[in-house]
C-alpha cells in the first residue's frame, strides 16, 4: 500500500510570511542563515498543520489559510525577525561563536 505524500504546509507558510515581510524590514538580514533561523524559531513556537497533498498544492493551502492560523504565523514570524535580527548568527560557527 502506497501512502500519500503529506506535509506539514506551516513550513510553507511561514517561508511565504518572511518573503511578504522582508521588503518592509530591509534592515533585517535574509541571507540563507538568518532565513533559517527566522523558520525555525517560528515553526518552533507553531502548531505543526499536516496535510496529505500533492505538490504544488501546499502553498495553495498555506495562502487560503484561515484568518487565525494566519494571525498565528504572522506573530511568530514578526518575532522570529525581531529575535534573528537583533543577535543574527552569520559568521558564527555552529556552536554560536
Amino acid at each position: 500500500m502506497q501512502h500519500l505524500p503529506f506535509k506539514n504546509y506551516m513550513e510553507d507558510a511561514v517561508a511565504h510570511m518572511l518573503k511578504r515581510l522582508a521588503p518592509q524590514y530591509p534592515e533585517i538580514c535574509m541571507c540563507d542563515r538568518c532565513r533559517t533561523d527566522m523558520m525555525m524559531i517560528a515553526l518552533n513556537n507553531l502548531p505543526p498543520r499536516y496535510v496529505s497533498t500533492h505538490k504544488g498544492d501546499v502553498l495553495k493551502r498555506a495562502e487560503g489559510m484561515e484568518l487565525q492560523y494566519e494571525v498565528e504565523v504572522l506573530t511568530e514570524t514578526m518575532r522570529a525577525m525581531q529575535i534573528v535580527g537583533g543577535q543574527p548568527h552569520h559568521g558564527r560557527n555552529e556552536e554560536g561563536i
